[in-house]
């Protein structure tokens, strides 16, 4: 068409055929200058698409890729569930009313064992065959504990432990008419006790499952192969497929129906199918890229959301980098994305993630105390009726659309001493009051053990005066005075006790030559030092008084006492016979008198001389 238009507009018709169509020499070289000036103007075309290109990339891979690490951390370990979302409320065929009623009672108690009940191996057969005269109706059964454990770093795959429960002969393809079922208890069935779930490094095993291994002899129906058939089938933990007595049978039966009650009673909702074009604007909204997608998944999740409306109520709560606008389009709908320059791109989370150890900051090893976060809880209005109209976009351009309606206190402390952060078990205890930690004191002390060229009595002081500095923090030359008199109250009277008083005037004659303390600070310490001295000494004094006192008690009590007689009566300690009783009667209230008077007398000997 080009080439038509070219010739009609200078007037050659037969020139334009000849370009077009001709076979000479000076025509042939017209049509190579036509191809190269075609080439030409490509090569500018396509240099200007790769740009454009590039803005595109520029402006939405990184929050692109941001999205799609999301959606994969959110696959593997998801922070919530779609369903649970109101706008979200159709991906949950559940009923929840039953959640009301308390089921607390109905709970059952850890049983000592576990009981498989097997009622049959059922195995669909063909046409029986001639050699099936001396057929089986059962077959070997075979239970294995299969525990698989933790990798170590150095193993290529997991350790898998395979326990033997036991071996039970099972009834193959029985009859199941209702007139012809057995008992249940006629049902061979095997018992794992509980202990074997629970062993003692119970932390290396990961997850537990039955194996089940079926078994036919060859030799009871012999098949065109003639090999032994076997069935291996596992059950895993979670997984309901065996029988452990009859109150699980009709609890099974009983959920069965209210699936298949459940199942007639919701209506079928079906699905919109909506053809949805993404319009991506960049560059200040003045260039644009439109992508047509025949079904409602989010084109950065991939999450099905199954309505138009939830698909741009997602986009819009869970994709804020991006502005959505909703467009009405007679074939469907048309989205329009542009960047949000107003997104706030801060970290929100749990500011003591990121100083922590690298691998130790979202690990699950237990519970932790995290920090305190403080949320303004907002009063929002009534929920009104879903809309797509809310999607449209608004002409005055409102900023509170995209304002956050949750703020609060998340901010991280430090240690003002040693500017290390602040830990979430740390936040209840005030640490500024803490200056002089235990591990602090212990390394002053032996750092002034350390010195060689000072005294005992000069190290001693040192050691008070620096805990007694760290303590209070005395950080400047004017707070040495009072720091000087609170020492001499507080350590007043170890140090007269330990004869430190001229170790410590040679410590305040130090300060002095520094220019730390004048004199009338020296002879205000050294007086209220004089007068602890003089109150240890008066108390001292008054302790020996009266230790002298009670000395001199104890020796007027003892010289007061009658002297006992040297030469006492033999006759007083004889031994009364049968015949001399009524005499011993007799006289029993006068030696009870004297053995008083002497036990009293032994008694103030013995404590005079302690």
């Amino acid at each position: 068409m080009a080439p038509h238009k070219h010739g009609s507009s200078a007037g050659n018709h037969t020139g334009t055929g000849s370009v077009a169509f001709g076979t000479g020499g000076k025509n042939n070289g017209g049509f190579y200058q036509s191809s190269a000036a075609v080439a030409a103007a490509k090569k500018p075309n396509m240099q200007l698409i790769q740009a454009d290109h590039e803005l595109f990339l520029q402006a939405f891979e990184k929050p692109t890729q941001i999205y799609r690490f999301l959606r994969t951390r959110n696959l593997i370990a998801p922070i919530f569930l779609h369903r649970t979302l109101t706008y979200m409320s159709h991906r949950n065929s559940r009923n929840n009313a039953k959640r009301k009623i308390p089921v607390i009672f109905s709970f059952h108690s850890l049983s000592s064992h576990l009981q498989l009940t097997f009622t049959g191996f059922f195995h669909k057969v063909g046409k029986p065959s001639q050699n099936c005269e001396n057929e089986q109706n059962s077959v070997s059964l075979e239970v294995l504990l299969v525990k698989v454990c933790h990798k170590k770093r150095k193993d290529v795959s997991c350790p898998v432990k395979q326990v033997p429960t036991g071996k039970k002969q099972v009834p193959l393809n029985p009859d199941t008419s209702p007139g012809s079922q057995a008992k249940l208890g006629s049902f061979p069935s095997l018992l794992v006790p509980s202990s074997e779930f629970e062993p003692s490094n119970s932390h290396m095993v990961k997850s537990y499952s039955l194996l089940f291994r079926v078994s036919r002899p060859s030799g009871s129906c012999t098949s065109s192969s003639g090999h032994t058939r076997t069935q291996i089938n596992g059950l895993t933990n979670g997984e309901t497929h065996y029988n452990r007595g009859e109150q699980e049978r009709q609890s099974a039966e009983s959920i069965s129906s209210d699936v298949q009650t459940r199942r007639e009673h919701v209506p079928f909702e079906p699905r919109q199918k909506l053809r949805i074009f993404y319009q991506f604007q960049y560059n200040n909204n003045t260039r644009q890229q439109t992508e047509a997608r025949d079904d409602l998944h989010c084109p950065w999740c991939t999450l099905n959301c199954r309505k138009l409306y939830s698909l741009l109520k997602h986009l819009k709560l869970s994709h804020s980098r991006f502005i959505f606008n909703y467009v009405p389009h007679p074939k469907g709908a048309k989205i329009e994305v542009s960047i949000n320059e107003c997104y706030d791109g801060s970290y929100v989370g749990n500011p003591q993630d990121i100083h922590s150890q690298p691998g130790f900051a979202f690990s699950r090893n237990g519970p932790v105390k995290r920090t305190a976060v403080t949320h303004v809880l907002v009063c929002r209005p009534k929920r009104t009726k879903p809309s797509l109209s809310e999607f449209l976009e608004s002409e005055d351009g409102d900023p509170e659309q995209q304002r956050t309606y949750i703020s609060g206190h998340n901010r991280l402390y430090f240690h003002s001493d040693s500017c290390v952060p602040l830990r979430p078990q740390e936040m209840e205890m005030d640490s500024e009051d803490e200056r002089d930690p235990y591990w602090l004191k212990e390394k002053t002390v032996m750092q002034i053990e350390e010195f060689t060229d000072v005294n005992e009595g000069e190290k001693e002081i040192m050691k008070l005066w620096n805990l007694h500095v760290m303590k209070h923090g005395f950080i400047a030359d004017n707070q040495m005075h009072q720091a000087c008199l609170l020492f001499v109250e507080h350590h007043g009277t170890h140090i007269v006790q330990h004869n430190l008083c001229r170790n410590f005037l040679l410590h305040l004659i130090s300060m002095h030559d520094f220019n730390l303390v004048n004199t009338p600070t020296i002879d205000q310490a050294m007086a209220r030092l004089r007068l602890v001295q003089s109150h240890m000494q008066a108390a001292q004094r008054a302790g020996d008084e009266e230790e002298e006192e009670e000395e001199e008690d104890w020796e007027t009590a003892v010289e007061s006492q009658p002297e006992p007689d040297p030469d006492p009566d033999p006759c007083e300690y004889n031994v009364c016979s049968e015949d001399m009783s009524s005499g011993c009667l007799e006289n029993g209230g006068q030696h009870k008198e004297q053995s008083d008077g002497s036990v009293k007398t032994d008694r103030l000997c013995k404590k005079q001389k302690l």
